[in-house]
């Protein structure tokens, strides 16, 4: 069995936001980790997703964690005047499910677009 690696997604997220210079208003809870054999997949697409709607906005990026009961819920919002958006790469979702994770994308035409990624514990 592969080792595996604990990750707390609140350090790495705030590490990514530093390390990007980005601008995000962040509001994380301690407690959401996850045990895994390699990181370097989560991490792209993390970044993937910050880039992604660091190109859809000039304003700050609004990033939420929650501590569900049965999962972590990590929430990207970009305040955007776009009425389209660029296609989300179809390998997000096979990294994603390494990690028991899922994303849903959310597109308020003119106003918002937000990225939900679920972890289940």
């Amino acid at each position: 069995m592969p080792d595996t690696q604990r990750i707390d997604l609140k350090s790495l997220i705030k590490f990514m936001v530093d390390q990007k210079e980005l601008s995000a208003n962040l509001i994380l809870d301690e407690g959401c980790i996850l045990q895994v054999s390699d990181a370097k997949p989560l991490v792209k697409v993390l970044n993937y997703f910050f880039n992604y709607l660091k190109q859809l906005t000039n304003h700050p990026i609004q990033v939420g964690l929650d501590l569900m009961q049965d999962h972590y819920l990590l929430s990207l919002l970009a305040y955007s005047q776009n009425e389209t958006l660029p296609a989300i790469s179809e390998t997000v979702n096979d990294v994603l499910r390494q990690y028991a994770a899922r994303y849903e994308l959310q597109n308020q035409q003119g106003s918002f677009v937000q990225i939900k990624i679920y972890f289940q514990k």
